[in-house]
Parts: C-alpha cells; structure tokens; sequence
C-alpha cells in the first residue's frame, strides 16, 4: 500500500505522513486534519521512523494523571525518533515530485462546506375544506 508524505501547497508544513490505498482515501484521512484541497503529495519509497533508543511498550498505557501532564516525556515515546536515510532525503533533501491532492470535500462528501445552506422547504398548506371522495365510473363493456 502506498506511503504518503503530505504537506500544505501554499507554505509548505508538513501535514503528515500517510498509508493510503490510493488518493481518495488519502484525502480522507487529510480531513481530519484540514482541507485535503489545501495539500500536495508525494509518494514516499520503502523506509521508516526508526528509534536508536528505548522507546515505549507497545500499546502504550497511561493513568489518567498521566495524560494530563504536558510534562511529562512518557506520553512522547517518539521524541527520539528519526527516519529513515530515504525518507530523510524527501524530508530534507527535497527529492521526489510533489502533486496536488485534486480531492475536495465536496468530491469526499457530496456537498460544498462553503455553499450557503439550502432554503428550507416551503410549509405544507392545509386545505380549507375537507376532501371528496368522487366516485369512478365502470367502464362500459366490463
């Protein structure tokens, strides 16, 4: 599956780096983030996030007074962390061929986010007299 390294067109932060089966799905995960219109794309080749230390155990266990301690080192385990030399040369290097997503929420999700919202539908009118019912007449010759 193709690995996705992301960032914004305009100033070029990194967005993030991504495992997507193909741009569509790439544009969804992009959305939790921002705007997948707002981003470009490169494929990145075989290659990682590697730690030369000790990390964490895997998954990852926190008291609650844990998670709320901004301080504390535990809850990055990948503050060391480091990619790979490949990576690093798309990373620093500026190798590889940037593409625009092409993919925007309306193509994700059907609609404009920045189209006004529709009229509402106009009330039902209640009739002022009750309805009739007509009688049908038989078909001569049945």
């Amino acid at each position: 599956m193709p690995t996705y390294l992301v960032r914004t067109i305009k100033d070029h932060d990194l967005v993030g780096i991504f495992v997507a089966p193909n741009v569509t799905d790439l544009a969804f995960l992009i959305d939790e983030v921002l705007d997948p219109a707002r981003c470009e794309y490169q494929r990145l080749p075989s290659g990682g996030i590697v730690w030369d230390s000790r990390a964490a155990k895997v998954p990852i266990e926190m008291s609650e007074d844990e998670e709320d301690d901004p301080d504390n080192e535990e809850l990055i385990p990948w503050a060391e962390a480091r990619s790979t030399e490949i990576w690093a040369n798309h990373l620093y290097g500026g190798q590889g061929r940037w593409t625009k997503v092409g993919v925007t929420l309306e193509d994700l999700y059907g609609v404009d986010p920045d189209a006004p919202d529709p009229e509402p539908p106009p009330k039902p009118v209640r009739p002022s007299q009750p309805g009739r019912v007509l009688p049908f007449r038989r078909r001569q010759g049945t």
